[in-house]
């Protein structure tokens, strides 16, 4: 399992999210005037003021469906676990606008956040808790470490500057729980929820 762990990790991700590099002008100069004051954080936008979201972080996580392993050639999966069945902030439509804002580094920053980090993904819903698949593939020939790309809805970010980035969809949201993070294999970031009623 150890293996498996340190290649996901060295690995990093295996699909990146298919994101559009906007201009600023393209976001309504409300949210660019109000953005502009924002804390390092990431927020949801309400129709009047940008809203606070709350981090998560990974709460465990570990290989599944080790069974594979007594199968030559197959191989198990690696899950990151998070806490709660449902996320603290629920939308109301499929399209959110979010607000990530960075700490600001010196330019050319080896570690220095990017706009081009930030990824949308869903989780797959348990019970009592959101699990992650951080790999893929069924044999050691198909195997493949990082974010799925059938989770991550595509995205625009429109960067106000280099700290602050808008973050709207391309197309509306599958109902589910998702994360929004910068991290590559998703190990933290702001939970969220999307669960219209059923006509």
């Amino acid at each position: 399992m150890r293996s498996l762990l340190a290649l996901a990790l060295s690995l990093g991700v295996s699909a990146i999210t298919v994101f559009i590099q906007s201009p600023a002008t393209s976001a309504p100069p409300e949210q660019k005037e109000a953005a502009a004051k924002l804390l390092p954080g990431a927020y949801l936008w309400n129709g009047n003021a940008w809203t606070p979201m709350e981090a998560i972080k990974v709460s465990g996580g570990g290989a599944k469906h080790m069974g594979k392993m007594l199968v030559p050639g197959l191989t198990p999966q690696m899950v990151w676990t998070f806490r709660d069945a449902s996320a603290p902030v629920h939308l109301d439509n499929g399209k959110p606008v979010f607000c990530v804002k960075f700490y600001s580094l010196p330019q050319g920053s080896p570690y220095a956040p990017s706009g081009r980090d930030i990824v949308i993904v869903r989780f797959d819903e348990k019970k009592d808790h959101r699990e992650l698949q951080t790999t893929s593939g069924g044999n050691l020939f198909t195997f493949k470490a990082g974010l799925s790309k059938d989770r991550m809805p595509d995205i625009e970010i429109t960067s106000l500057d280099a700290g602050t980035h808008i973050v709207t969809l391309k197309d509306a949201l599958r109902p589910g729980e998702y994360l929004l993070s910068t991290s590559s294999l998703g190990t933290s970031g702001y939970d969220f929820g999307f669960h219209p009623p059923k006509r």
